[in-house]
């Protein structure tokens, strides 16, 4: 290449503060966003931070399987496989079996994986400007199941390939359920430290001090959980599971219900800094007096978004195991005010 080539480089944003990132990035500024497996709107902090950051954008590409509240703000929507179209391999939160995924059906019209998908965007790309992507520009499902395994899965599940996968699924090969069974612990002495090198190294104190909770003029902490019957913003979107979470709640103690003269089920408006929430209250003892507690999800028929009301704080730790800090999610506060006696959201 000669002396006049672009020289292209990667950067990277704290995805704990993407509106942030968004806003202040200018030399040079973020033009597009191509948003896959993730949702925005309903899972990153300070709802309106992010709709600004989106203003900005001279282009939104969504790739996802539903008409949710980000691709709601695309510019383009690609939609793309289900589970039932395409090959992969299955672990999961809940035990310690892998499995194989195969594909049920070829996929609907022109619906293409993730992974498709963003190997045509590099060919093309790089076809427009050389170089100027680095992603993979072939796509073979199998050959990319191929370059997940490696020895120590091999190892753990006791299998050479994931081809193994197709005669049944296959369970970890584990000395213990329990974590740190043999007591070696990835520190560099290897033992428990309750003196940490590491983290004085990483601008923390190398022994745990007391630091006062984060004080607030608002009333209330805010907690904003999982819900029981839902992962982040899905599953809530369909329709037999609002059978169990019909629309969503604030949960407030009676005593603090009482003196902000708030009933069970009466409309109520959540606020703080950040944003407003309108919604229906209930009242129980699970929570402490001082707290408020509201579950994340997508409810498509009802325009509530937790992420209206929480910030984009980022907390003291987080940088040396994730390049950014982390997220203050259990920093936030906020108060409430009675809107409605007995009334539903619209």
């Amino acid at each position: 290449a000669g002396s006049d080539a672009v020289q292209y480089s990667d950067r990277s944003l704290n995805i704990n503060q993407t509106a942030q990132g968004i806003l202040e990035a200018n030399d040079p500024p973020v033009r597009m966003l191509w948003v896959a497996c993730k949702n925005p709107f309903a899972q990153d902090f300070d709802r309106s931070k992010m709709k600004k950051a989106f203003e900005k954008l001279e282009m939104v590409v969504c790739a996802d399987q539903f008409f949710n509240e980000t691709v709601q703000h695309a510019d383009i929507v690609l939609p793309v496989t289900t589970a039932f179209e395409e090959w992969n391999v299955d672990a999961s939160y809940w035990h310690y079996w892998l499995s194989i995924n195969q594909p049920a059906i070829k996929p609907m019209y022109e619906a293409k994986c993730d992974l498709e998908i963003a190997t045509m965007l590099s060919r093309t790309i790089n076809k427009m400007a050389p170089g100027s992507c680095t992603f993979p520009q072939e796509f073979d499902h199998k050959r990319w199941l191929d370059q997940e395994f490696n020895d120590g899965m091999a190892k753990m599940f006791g299998i050479s390939s994931w081809d193994d996968l197709l005669d049944g699924p296959k369970k970890a090969i584990l000395p213990s359920s329990a974590a740190w069974y043999d007591r070696k612990f990835k520190t560099p002495s290897g033992k428990y430290e309750f003196k940490s090198e590491l983290a004085e190294k990483n601008g923390h104190t190398a022994l745990p001090e007391y630091k006062p909770e984060a004080e607030s003029k608002l009333p209330f902490h805010l907690f904003t959980p999982h819900v029981q019957f839902g992962l982040h913003s899905q599953f809530i979107n369909l329709d037999w599971m609002q059978v169990f979470y019909p629309e969503p709640f604030v949960y407030i103690h009676p005593s603090s219900a009482k003196k902000k003269g708030i009933s069970e089920n009466d409309l109520v408006k959540v606020f703080n800094g950040t944003g407003e929430v309108e919604l229906r209250a209930k009242v129980t003892t699970n929570v402490p007096e001082d707290f408020l507690v509201m579950y994340e999800a997508w409810f498509p028929k009802r325009q509530y978004n937790v992420q209206n009301v929480v910030a984009d704080t980022p907390a003291d730790m987080g940088l040396m195991k994730t390049g950014a800090p982390g997220a203050a999610i259990h920093s936030q506060f906020a108060d409430v005010v009675l809107i409605g006696k007995g009334e539903s959201v619209a």
